[in-house]
């Protein structure tokens, strides 16, 4: 049993190490770190099946593994890259009293036909306007996948909304595997609501939208840490992870342990997340049950419907309970 667990164990850090290497190593991504870490793991495997003794396979795989290791340990996160468009800029915002202001922050606009208008503008915002906080659940991976996006009533300041995400250099996509290890910097990205969920729907991944019954108190504690964050990540950039530091579980990173809430499966398995939300009474229900409750609150039509109206917010949001 012994045996076959140190071999199972063995099989699992040589797959994250060939990883580390495809998507990390020195050479370019793809075709160079991709030869780079077969040769690694034929040698490896090949010293491993023909050296007999269990303490000279144990240091064949030791120093397999710091070959690799070693210089990943070595890799730090950046913002200093060449970016995406839609990540170029790095957000920060100054907090005096009542007041944030937001710098670097999103709002790009679209045109029907898919024209993009970058624009990086400054925003200030009034803490004693914060009214409210809904739940965009953008469900790009069918069950399993889906990215979330906050927004923050503020009154006649507007709505603010926060995208958690992978920071994108230009030769990069998104991808699961690659969030496993060092392949993106952690972005918290501030920006108009109009502009992060247009093009959401343009692309056309279905949307959901729910309103939230949180307490101003809570909103408020959730604002002010996400700008801590925002803040934080400017002068110390970090890692984007799959697990620890995704678009869901950095929200709960940053609220304080006592304040946590109870880990679930689904906090990972995102696609789901808006479920837990509603069994945990998050949502403003009108008393529906779940299935009719995300039925009403796809919003893509919608969405559509009012492209280039000024009043897109209000739009997007009739009709659903607590509007």
């Amino acid at each position: 049993m012994c045996s076959v667990f140190r071999g199972v164990l063995c099989l699992l850090t040589l797959a994250w190490a060939f990883g580390a290497i495809y998507f990390d190593g020195p050479l370019q991504r793809g075709s160079g770190n991709l030869t780079l870490a077969i040769i690694w793991t034929v040698i490896t495997l090949a010293l491993l099946v023909v050296i007999r003794g269990g303490w000279k396979r144990f240091a064949i795989w030791l120093t397999a593994m710091a070959i690799v290791v070693g210089p990943w340990l070595t890799i730090h996160p950046s913002n200093d890259r060449d970016w995406k468009p839609g990540w170029a800029e790095v957000g920060w915002a100054e907090l005096d009293g009542d007041t944030v202001t937001f710098h670097n922050f999103r709002n790009f606009d679209y045109s029907v036909a898919g024209d993009v208008t970058e624009r990086w503008e400054t925003k200030t915002v009034h803490l004693s306007n914060l009214q409210g906080l809904d739940y965009f659940h953008v469900a790009f991976g069918g069950k399993l996948l889906a990215h979330p996006v906050f927004s923050f009533e503020l009154g006649e300041d507007g709505r603010v909304a926060l995208s958690i995400e992978t920071r994108r250099e230009k030769h990069e996509g998104f991808s699961a595997l690659g969030g496993l290890y060092k392949m993106f910097e952690l972005q918290y990205l501030f920006g108009d609501e109009r502009d992060l969920i247009r093009m959401r729907a343009s692309r056309g991944e279905p949307i959901f939208l729910y309103r939230t019954n949180f307490a101003k108190e809570r909103v408020l504690e959730s604002f002010l840490d996400s700008v801590e964050t925002l803040n934080g990540l400017k002068e110390r950039p970090r890692w984007y992870n799959v697990v620890t530091a995704n678009c869901t579980t950095s929200v709960r990173a940053q609220t304080p342990v006592a304040k946590r809430s109870k880990f679930d499966y689904r906090m990972l398995v995102n696609g789901m997340l808006d479920e837990l939300s509603y069994e945990r009474g998050v949502f403003v229900t009108g008393g529906l049950p779940f299935a009719e409750l995300k039925g009403m609150s796809l919003i893509n039509e919608k969405a559509k419907a009012a492209h280039d109206l000024p009043d897109f917010s209000a739009a997007i949001r009739d009709g659903l309970p607590g509007s």
